[in-house]
């Protein structure tokens, strides 16, 4: 059984949100658009380079 968390400790998980904020990103980019996201339009919201295929900004995981 996993021990209490600490009171006051900080429960975040920030891969976690970053996910979240990218998904909401995506529901919010779906509902404005009048049908289905093209692959580019999605990869446009996510800030993915498909060249690169790692995220605008983020590191690739060779360099991490």
């Amino acid at each position: 059984m996993a021990p209490d968390p600490i009171v006051g400790a900080d429960l975040t998980d920030g891969a976690l949100q970053d996910e979240i904020e990218l998904v909401g990103d995506l529901v919010v980019a779906a509902s404005a658009s009048e049908g289905p996201l093209s692959e580019d339009e999605i990869d446009e919201v996510l800030g993915v380079d498909r060249g690169m295929g790692v995220a605008k900004g983020a590191k690739s995981p060779q360099h991490v």
